[in-house]
């Protein structure tokens, strides 16, 4: 009698579930139909790259609107999925086969959109690591150096950011200052969120894109800031960026070596443990990486603040961009993942080199001695 009722109470909710996809595809597919010709400015028939852009970049998309130009934006930038020119039709047809799921895309950048409530800079008081949440732009390797910045000293992160007399906001990144406007509804949609806790962080993506675009070839550079983040990166090119300092990597391959090469692994960790001691008093950013973990809860192919290192328990302290909260099944190890809050999770070292690929210092006061050998 249970089972039959739980599995009726299932059916229940994959019927609504679906009803509710469907009638989200459905004002998707409206929200376009009213605004089309307005976004198609050459009126060929044909939503153009530069279409996008331009109607992601305006003030004026908003609400619904915005998260509806943000699902066609993101969608375009699927290289897996190869898609046809984004006519009215056609997009009616893709978000009928959920190739991309353009719905799912929409109810995302709604649920970015109503989250940001809160428009100005900060909401209360300094930055917090445990607002931050990845957005849709695949920018790990730029979110992780901040988030370690925020973890050391939330008042530099407060420090980059100025307002300005026009409504526009400066932002400094290492030896750069860039201008920004505020970000548009379309580009909350697609960028991080932050728990009504302010715009900042997405100010330093859009400055962050913008600055990167800025040292680009004039014939390279593309109509889209975030488009120059969306294309990935190196989280420790990153940290020496936004810092203005000299950074130093250190390859994990050690770990993952077969046969004698294993024989290299103690002498190896010792050194590690030296830089990670020296670096956590010093209190400079470190980030790491993963590649293929196999550890649940990890992400893979994705960039990770390294917070400190406790000497005592020879544990690594991580943060996740994503922000996530993880819970294993079973105890907590290698096999079922690691207790995690807010994306902050503690590691032990040995499994740490062992799921990650490698990490990135920050070198202050000193030369870079380069990548150091495999």
């Amino acid at each position: 009698m249970f089972a039959g009722r739980k599995f009726f109470l299932c059916l229940i909710a994959v019927i609504a579930a679906a009803a509710a996809n469907a009638q989200t595809a459905d004002d998707f597919l409206a929200v376009l139909q009213k605004n089309f010709a307005r976004w198609d400015l050459n009126h060929d028939g044909i939503l153009s790259s530069n279409e996008l852009d331009t109607a992601v970049a305006d003030a004026k998309t908003t609400g619904t609107n915005a998260a509806a130009i943000a699902a066609l934006k993101r969608a375009s930038r699927l290289a897996k999925i190869p898609l046809p020119e984004f006519s009215s039709a056609n997009i009616a047809t893709i978000a009928g086969t959920k190739q991309p799921d353009l719905a799912q895309f929409f109810r995302d950048g709604l649920k970015r959109i109503a989250g940001a409530t809160n428009r100005n800079l900060f909401a209360e008081g300094l930055p917090r690591l445990e607002t931050i949440h990845q957005g849709k732009l695949g920018n790990c390797f730029c979110l992780a150096p901040l988030g370690a910045m925020v973890s050391r000293d939330p008042r530099q992160v407060a420090a980059m950011f100025v307002v300005e007399t026009n409504g526009n906001y400066r932002v400094r990144l290492g030896q750069k200052n860039v201008e920004v406007a505020p970000p548009t509804d379309a580009e909350i949609a697609m960028t991080s969120s932050n728990e009504h806790e302010g715009i900042w962080v997405n100010l330093y993506e859009k400055a962050l894109g913008t600055a990167r675009n800025e040292d680009r070839p004039e014939n390279e550079r593309l109509d889209s800031p975030l488009d120059a983040l969306a294309r990935g990166g190196s989280a420790g090119t990153m940290l020496a960026y936004i810092t203005g300092h000299d950074m130093q990597r250190f390859s994990f391959k050690f770990a993952k070596m077969p046969g004698s090469a294993t024989n290299d692994i103690p002498a190896r960790l010792a050194e590690l443990r030296g830089k990670l001691r020296a670096a956590t008093h010093e209190k400079r950013l470190m980030t790491c990486g993963t590649i293929k973990p196999t550890t649940p809860g990890l992400t893979p192919n994705h960039a990770y603040a390294v917070l400190s290192y406790d000497a005592i328990g020879d544990q690594v302290k991580l943060w996740n961009p994503h922000g996530q909260d993880f819970t294993p099944v079973g105890a907590a190890g290698p096999q079922s993942g690691y207790v995690t809050k807010h994306g902050i999770f503690e590691i032990p070292l040995i499994e740490f080199v062992k799921q990650f690929s490698g990490m990135a210092f920050e070198l202050i006061g000193e030369k870079t001695l380069g990548v150091l050998p495999d």
